[in-house]
């Protein structure tokens, strides 16, 4: 029988399956030093997204054929160590496009139209003065502007445009074909100049880690909003605290921070213009579901491919 190193838990039903097709070894902890003696005589590891999954890790797998992570990101994956040395990384790319699709359209609706503070105010008794101001604005007036058009991305673009009139924009380094709803390609400069919310989409590689600086932020119209649903490392989390304390951006909305979790005190959490989240865009039922089924796949992949040699 395959012996799968499994870190962190997983759904109740994935983890009867990987039993049933497997011998798993359960780790304590997540970190290399606790991962390596465990992982030798195992044929895969299965973990999510904060256990880093190092060169040093996969060296230690002797006979390690494949990694499943149970999410989207891999940028705590060390992909080229994998591909040296012949292991397999299998993921769920799919698997929350539309969970982080809904929650990225709910944090733009909670930044455009504060429900909670306005509940608090006729809770609090109230009621007229909470209603003697108007608040808020209207996708249709609304331009948003898309970093990262893929699978979360293209999305959130047809949320906005076909389902609530916004005028989407957007930006990707690759080719990304037509969609089934307006959407206009756009330059980096005229995404962060012209959008009254820019939402963020891409992974964490060299190219985006800090791409939200204080210079774009700079850059960002008045009165815009921000969000990010897709990896904090994306973001300058220090320039962004400035920014929101300065009044240059109007809100922002964060699911994911760098670092994770952000530490009691710290400057954001006292910004009143910003909505933090625990990094649960993806976590509806569904979504975590089908994030937990990459151990089909990963059994599936160890009954089609040979053993590797020690």
């Amino acid at each position: 029988m395959y012996r799968v190193l499994l870190v962190e838990t997983l759904e109740a039903d994935a983890e009867r399956r990987l039993a049933a097709g497997a011998t798993v070894v359960r780790a304590p902890r997540g970190d290399a030093e606790t991962l390596r003696p465990l992982i030798g005589d195992c044929d895969a590891l299965v973990a999510r997204t904060y256990v880093r999954v190092t060169r040093a890790v996969l060296e230690a797998g002797r006979r390690l054929r494949v990694v499943g992570i149970a999410g989207v990101g891999l940028d705590h994956v060390d992909l080229v160590a994998a591909k040296e040395l012949g292991i397999a990384v299998l993921s769920t790319p799919g698997a929350a496009t539309d969970a982080v699709a809904d929650f990225t359209l709910e944090l733009m609706l909670q930044l455009l139209r504060p429900v909670p503070r306005l509940a608090g105010e006729y809770a609090g008794g109230r009621f007229h003065a909470a209603r003697e101001q108007p608040h808020g604005r209207e996708f249709r007036e609304l331009t948003i502007g898309i970093v990262g058009m893929g699978r979360i991305g293209s999305a959130v673009g047809r949320r906005c445009a076909a389902g609530c009139g916004a005028r989407v924009r957007y930006n990707d380094i690759v080719e990304v074909g037509s969609f089934d709803f307006p959407a206009e390609p756009a330059d980096k400069a005229t995404i962060w100049s012209e959008s009254d919310i820019v939402t963020l989409h891409v992974p964490l590689t060299e190219q985006t880690r800090g791409l939200v600086n204080a210079a774009v932020l700079s850059r960002l119209r008045p009165g815009a909003l921000l969000i990010n649903t897709a990896r904090g490392g994306v973001v300058d989390t220090a320039a962004l605290a400035t920014a929101l304390q300065a009044g240059q951006l109007a809100g922002a909305a964060l699911d994911v921070v760098e670092p994770e979790p952000l530490p009691s005190g710290h400057p954001l959490f006292s910004c009143p213009s910003c909505i933090l989240t625990p990094h649960v865009a993806a976590r509806t039922r569904g979504g975590w579901r089908r994030m937990c089924a990459v151990v089909d796949d990963v059994l599936a992949y160890l009954e089609r491919t040979p053993p590797r040699e020690k």
